[in-house]
């Protein structure tokens, strides 16, 4: 007797079914029927927690099991989203997560519960005197990572993360550097450590050397420069340098004659000579649109970056060029910042960015004090009238 077609597989109907598809439990008898079957039903072969159960499979094992099941998929899907954020990613802590899970506002929080560090209100007391404004990015975010400036109590200023780019192949590099400190010098100090860290032992042997000796020379010349300064003469002999001590006989030559001439330098110490600098720096200028090369704003390289960033907008730290390029001779992929205005249209706000031509606010200060003289001319004038 041949058997139903019922108690055959759905897709094939030649074998006896083996497996239930547990979303709508169709049988088949084999892998390749089951595939076939999510390829015509369009179904996705995963149980479909939502689908509504009669009260009379709700209290039988297979009922408390499907429950239990959807349940500890929910928990176990938590947990990997906490772990992704937490450790994985870094983009919140712990403490975060559970005041977000139980409603807290977290600037709320903040205002009760922790008091500002005196460096964090140093640094948003400097920049507000600087007009800097610094961008913060999204906590997470790779830059926001890397980003460790702070104050500096002993200097007396902001200790900036800089990013350095070298080149046009844009070699990157990060090296902190003091708000008071000089750009160049910053550089070539850089330059140096890799350098040191680049010579063999017998050469670090010999640079060390040198540099104590070096050191030596510059303490001598220290002392003996103090000591004229001073006024101080070499000690004499206890012994009357007017009597022959063999003799017994007088000499009459006058005492300062004997003393041994003190020999002085009236020429100061040649100041150290400025380092040849075969390079040039170059300020990025961030959130400028995606048509417009990467904008430059060329630095002196004498000048601190407390002077340098007055005024500018720092996506969290600023970003230097370092580039053999001058000015009027940039590759093709950057472009100067005076050129990007004047493409822009000079006095142009623009939302992505903030107007960093310190000439517009010089010639709206210059036009407001004329128009206040021509104002205080014609009262002087009404008044002789």
């Amino acid at each position: 007797m041949d058997p139903l077609l019922s108690s055959l597989c759905s897709i094939c109907h030649i074998d006896p079914p083996k497996y239930t598809c547990p979303r709508c439990y169709v049988n088949t008898c084999s892998l390749k029927c089951s595939k076939r079957h999510k390829l015509w039903a369009s179904c996705s072969g995963v149980r479909d927690p939502t689908v509504f159960k009669p009260m009379s499979e709700l209290a039988t094992p297979s009922g408390i099991d499907h429950d239990y099941n959807f349940l500890h998929a929910i928990e176990h899907r938590l947990e990997r989203s906490e772990k992704l954020l937490v450790e994985d990613v870094d983009a919140i802590s712990r403490s975060e997560l559970k005041r977000a899970r139980n409603g807290e506002d977290e600037e709320e929080w903040k205002r009760k519960h922790e008091k500002e560090v005196r460096g964090e209100v140093c640094v948003a007391r400097t920049l507000r005197e600087m007009k800097c404004n610094v961008i913060t990015a999204p906590k997470g975010m790779r830059r926001n990572k890397e980003n460790t400036s702070n104050w500096s109590k002993r200097h007396g200023t902001i200790h900036w993360q800089v990013e350095w780019l070298r080149g046009e192949a844009a070699e990157r590099l990060l090296y902190r550097v003091l708000g008071k400190q000089a750009i160049g010098q910053a550089y070539d100090e850089i330059c140096e450590e890799e350098r040191i860290l680049n010579l063999s032992p017998e050469e670090k042997r010999a640079d060390k050397k040198r540099k104590a000796e070096e050191f030596k020379a510059a303490q001598a010349r220290k002392a003996k420069k103090a000591r004229l300064e001073q006024g101080q003469l070499p000690e004499l002999s206890t012994t009357s340098i007017l009597q022959d001590p063999e003799r017994g006989t007088w000499d009459l030559t006058p005492v300062y004659m004997a003393i041994p001439e003190v020999p002085r330098e009236d020429s100061p110490e040649p100041e150290p000579a400025i380092p040849e600098r075969n390079y040039h720096l170059y300020l990025h200028r961030p959130l400028t649109p995606s048509s417009f090369p990467k904008i430059l704003v060329p630095l002196d390289p004498e000048k601190s970056l407390t002077d340098l960033l007055r005024k500018r907008d720092v996506l969290e730290f600023p970003t230097i060029y370092v580039l053999d390029n001058p000015p009027e001779d940039l590759p093709e992929k950057f472009m100067l910042e005076m050129h990007y205005l004047a493409a822009v249209g000079k006095g142009v706000k623009e939302d992505s960015d903030t107007d960093m031509n310190d000439s517009s606010e010089e010639d709206t200060e210059e036009g407001s004090g004329s128009s206040d003289s021509d104002s205080d001319e014609s009262m002087e004038e009404g008044e002789i009238l």
